[in-house]
């Protein structure tokens, strides 16, 4: 009895919570979106119309993909026009890099947020890190492949310093856009870092991390930026902000973030764009 009150409890203080959320970001983006961004955000709500399932359920049993089924449970649903991570990602690529970049994704679960990007932009390499074989739904990843961009999948755990030699000898440009979001522990992000992120940065770069919430991220996240700064003679910036996740409103803000060489804050001042909860860190 006692446990069924407070899961009840819990379960009104996190639809409580959410539903704040989503009032303060609706009053947000009403004062402060773009032309640009908006058109971004409808492209990629039109590309999820356009795939029906992105796990079925029998698949899912066999192999979640690291999605939780609370999660799992909404990953079909229509999702407003409240920014994800996919849209603020689409963005920079396209205002910084235009097109012909190469854009690397580490932990891509179903692709859902993959294939987003593939969707926007072009004349782009994207490739797929995960330690889970490819999601059947999308096998023939080329054949996936949008606006003359390339796609490739590779296999492999962030830990495992066989596979991070195995991925550098089969890719060796470097990346201009990486997008981590596989292990969320500090060990993980260090290892993938040193394994695969570190000597694979292009000149202009933008390292992008999802899930700062989960303990001890943040922290390991700042010290990853202190490592770039000590290793480049160029100033390093580090930013984070909140926005939803792949599931839109139907789950809490993530507190996400980047290292980059590149003035965030500038471009969007420029753009007269704001994020919410973004800010510059020292």
């Amino acid at each position: 009895m006692l446990e069924q009150t407070k899961y009840r409890l819990n379960k009104i203080k996190y639809l409580l919570t959410l539903n704040y959320q989503k009032f303060r970001v609706t009053i947000f983006y009403k004062f402060n979106s773009n032309k640009d961004f908006k058109k971004i955000i409808n492209s990629n709500r039109e590309f999820l119309k356009s795939v029906q399932n992105f796990l079925p359920e029998e698949v899912y049993l066999t192999n979640d993909y690291g999605i939780q089924r609370r999660i799992y449970d909404q990953i079909d649903k229509k999702i407003s026009s409240h920014p994800t991570y996919s849209d603020f990602i689409v963005f920079l690529i396209i205002k910084i890099f235009k097109e012909n970049i190469n854009y690397l994704e580490i932990g891509v679960s179903v692709l859902k947020n993959f294939l987003q990007i593939n969707y926007n932009i072009l004349n782009s390499h994207l490739i797929a890190y995960d330690i889970n074989e490819i999601n059947p739904v999308f096998t023939n990843i080329s054949a996936e492949a949008k606006n003359k961009n390339t796609l490739s999948y590779f296999t492999g755990s962030v830990l495992d310093i066989n596979d991070s030699n195995e991925f550098k000898k089969k890719y060796k440009n470097k990346f201009d856009f990486i997008f981590s979001d596989a292990l969320h522990t500090p060990e993980a992000i260090r290892s993938e870092y040193e394994l695969i992120i570190k000597d694979s940065l292009a000149d202009k770069f933008i390292i992008y991390y999802d899930d700062l919430d989960f303990e001890g991220l943040e922290f390991e996240f700042s010290n990853i930026k202190l490592d770039i700064s000590n290793n480049k003679e160029q100033k390093i910036y580090f930013y984070t902000f909140s926005i939803f996740g792949w599931i839109g409103e139907h789950e809490k803000l993530h507190k996400n973030g980047m290292i980059t060489n590149i003035n965030i804050d500038k471009l969007m001042k420029l753009e007269s764009l704001k994020i919410f909860k973004f800010k510059e860190m020292n």
